[in-house]
């Protein structure tokens, strides 16, 4: 088939594409943002100066371009309506719809539902203007072209042959947004996907001292945060309190959390108030490439604590052959996959402080566990093992 994919939010996209190459069909993808962590080039650096013939840098257009249709998009349009059998549309891609040729499916990964298809945003971002920029001419104008994209999305979304997101249960805030455009169980599958092909498992290190990597970024403040989703708390400050407990009974392992996160200043002063700051560094923000070398020394990888669920960076410690410690929600995935999620689990900082203890009186169960990772993300995770999935459901 002729497959076009619109938008790569944390390159996942990328994967869901290999994985179809590798199946044999004729794939495009179009990028929409210039930000590093969405190119392709994170991944693939060979491809910094130029990108294969088949990806797309549409990254000049935003969403008023989608809304206003300005000829920024003219490039788009001709991608999405000559000569393709199946579109698949990610990020501000629903909103498309209206040039599509060809069926479509949807590949939700956050911000595309929960700020893209919620009237909610619109009300949350005019809120902070003046009453006199909301009857300018500017104002009007801006409010009913955001109108109608959130409504376009939102069409898109519904219309979609499947919708790639969450299964339901784990994002509540996304099922209800899902019930409100009228998106019904039927259309849904979730799409989970580990790099298994360019990640290679990696043997596991001989650190004298637990190194344990946090890999999600530090949000964890949901009073704070009143307009993100349940996707974007990672409950950093329960695995702080659980390694602070975890030291204060004589755990000599080190703490490494990423300087990135709307939360970082709190976990600092949760930090120095535990006393614990001499066992805890700081990773530099890092090229994705770094960031897998850090995983690789690291024993164990912690993904988030909160009410979401395990993301990207279990999936690719999955791939490198990492164990990881997370709220893995395998009360949901125990139905979505054969076999529940490798790992362990965790969801309150007691749980978070045994399983440490539990590490450093016996580390074989770290290494056991990460070659489990790995022979799961191949056996189910794999682009290629998702492709098919998805094609079979269509």
């Amino acid at each position: 088939m002729n497959i076009v994919i619109f938008g790569n939010t944390n390159n996942y996209p990328l994967l869901l594409a290999e994985g179809l190459i590798e199946l044999g069909h004729n794939v495009k993808l179009i990028l929409n943002r210039k930000e590093l962590l969405h190119r392709p080039e994170s991944k693939h650096p060979e491809w910094k100066k130029s990108y294969p013939s088949w990806i797309y840098d549409c990254s000049e257009i935003d969403e008023i371009d989608i809304a206003s249709g300005t000829p920024k998009i003219n490039k788009v349009k001709k991608l999405l309506s000559r000569n393709i059998d199946l579109a698949i549309l990610n990020d501000t891609g629903p909103a498309l719809i209206d040039f599509l040729k060809a069926p479509h499916i949807v590949f939700l990964t956050g911000s595309d539902l929960a700020y893209y298809a919620n009237f909610n945003s619109l009300k949350e971002m005019t809120s902070i203007w003046s009453s006199e920029f909301k009857r300018s001419i500017n104002g009007r104008h801006y409010i009913r072209n955001m109108t109608n994209f959130i409504a376009r999305q939102r069409e898109g979304i519904l219309s979609a042959q499947i919708v790639c997101y969450g299964h339901r249960g784990l994002v509540p805030t996304g099922d209800e947004l899902l019930d409100d455009i009228g998106v019904v169980d039927e259309q849904r599958m979730m799409l989970y996907l580990s790099n298994v092909k360019i990640l290679a498992s990696k043997a596991a290190p001989t650190n004298q001292q637990l190194r344990i990597l946090c890999g999600s970024r530090i949000v964890f403040n949901t009073k704070k945060h009143t307009s993100f989703s349940a996707l974007d708390f990672k409950g950093t400050d329960l695995l702080i309190k659980g390694f602070s407990g975890y030291c204060q009974l004589g755990g000599k392992g080190t703490l490494i959390l990423p300087k990135k996160g709307q939360d970082l200043n709190e976990a600092k002063q949760l930090i120095n108030k535990l006393e614990i700051t001499h066992q805890v560094n700081w990773l530099p923000e890092l090229s994705l490439l770094d960031f897998y070398e850090e995983m690789s020394k690291a024993d164990l990888v912690c993904d988030q604590f909160g009410t979401s669920f395990p993301g990207m960076v279990a999936t690719d410690a999955y791939a490198l052959g990492r164990p990881v410690l997370a709220n893995l929600r395998n009360d949901i995935f125990g139905d979505v996959f054969p076999e529940p999620l490798p790992g362990f689990n965790a969801n309150s900082s007691s749980e978070i402080t045994e399983h440490l203890l539990k590490f450093d009186n016996n580390s074989n169960l770290l290494v056991e566990k990460g070659i489990e990772s790995r022979k799961y993300a191949e056996k189910y995770l794999s682009p290629i093992k998702m492709a098919e999935k998805l094609l079979a459901r269509l």
